[in-house]
């Protein structure tokens, strides 16, 4: 790449009293061997009460700031910085991040050698174990999930290969900005969780790809928003559970939508089981209460799905062709592995 190729990136920073994390995170950006002149930084705060705000304005000066109201959660915010944002890209990064000095150089690198990429995916390492995978990108399930590549597995060559993948974290994605807002942005009522798989999800049925970048390094402190082994707090449980049954009604062919629902209920119906026998009664009325608000719901939903499936480019065949969905089988495989990882703390508050 030459200088007068470089396009103008906006990175997009949600933040909510997260004033601990920005010094690292935004020292990285300065020093960024993209040019300085060809990307800019916002914050976008949630009514951070710790003093973030303050804290850029004085350390940061070059950072826009938009600050809203209240905590409207990841979706929403995203959303209103993409709207400021002048960019023909913009990155979503999270404020518990540090990146590496290649990091946006190379994201763009990715994104500019094919004109149907409309994602690319960061190599997430963790902050505390830095040859550790968090996520290679990532493939989505049938329940209308997601599971991050190597996930939990020392880095090697396997994760240094470019790749298609199905969709990208969110703690570090880079998305054609038109793009973006032709889909509508995120969801906002999802509010957080799941809006990674729909966006990776969207970008296959609209006809374009997600590239795996693994020259894009960063690293991140996980679910630092929501506390350490996020998933299965009662919050975020119910925040997954919901946003599945979401993901999976809007963007699964009518022929598959029932078949994923029943698998669907039938996980969520072990998973209760599961936290009943470690007494997390908490997340049980959680997974009832996301089942609830998604029959509430489900009009509008409805309503969302017709204008995805109208959109339309590739079949779910199609996407299990390219392993952009994953089987069941691979679903299971990869939930068995986890457990393993977790040593049984998945089910445990």
């Amino acid at each position: 790449m030459i200088r007068d190729e470089f396009p103008l990136i906006s990175i997009i920073v949600v933040n909510y009293n997260g004033k601990r994390h920005l010094r690292e995170c935004f020292n990285s950006l300065q020093n960024q061997s993209y040019p300085r002149d060809s990307f800019e930084v916002i914050l976008v705060d949630n009514g951070s009460t710790d003093g973030s705000v303050e804290y850029i304005r004085k350390s940061f000066p070059w950072i826009r700031i938009l600050q809203l109201d209240k905590n409207y959660g990841f979706c929403k915010p995203n959303n209103e910085g993409v709207k400021v944002a002048r960019g023909e890209y913009v990155v979503l990064l999270n404020n518990d991040t540090v990146v590496a000095k290649e990091w946006l150089l190379e994201l763009v690198k990715g994104v500019l050698a094919d004109d149907k990429v409309a994602c690319c995916a960061s190599k997430i390492l963790y902050y505390d174990t830095r040859d550790m995978i968090q996520g290679a990108g990532g493939k989505i399930t049938v329940i209308g999930g997601g599971f991050y590549r190597g996930y939990g597995d020392k880095d090697g060559p396997k994760y240094d290969k470019f790749e298609y993948t199905g969709f990208g974290c969110g703690a570090g994605v880079l998305v054609k900005r038109d793009f973006f807002q032709n889909i509508g942005g995120f969801d906002e009522d999802y509010f957080a969780s799941g809006e990674e798989h729909d966006l990776g999800w969207k970008s296959w049925l609209y006809g374009y790809k997600v590239l795996y970048v693994p020259t894009a390094v960063m690293y991140h402190k996980e679910s630092a928003t929501f506390g350490t082994k996020s998933s299965f707090q009662p919050t975020k449980v119910y925040l997954i559970t919901r946003n599945r049954l979401y993901n999976l009604t809007k963007n699964l062919e009518a022929k598959n939508v029932s078949r994923a629902l029943f698998i669907s209920f039938a996980f969520n119906l072990y998973r209760s089981i599961k936290y009943m026998a470690q007494g997390n009664f908490a997340s049980v009325n959680s997974i009832a209460k996301a089942h609830v608000d998604f029959i509430r719901n489900f009009k509008k939903v409805l309503a969302k799905r017709k204008v995805t499936q109208k959109n339309r480019k590739l079949s779910d065949r199609e996407l299990y062709k390219l392993g952009v969905i994953a089987t069941v089988r691979e679903s299971i495989s990869e939930e068995r592995r986890l457990s393993q990882i977790w040593k049984g703390e998945f089910y445990k508050l």
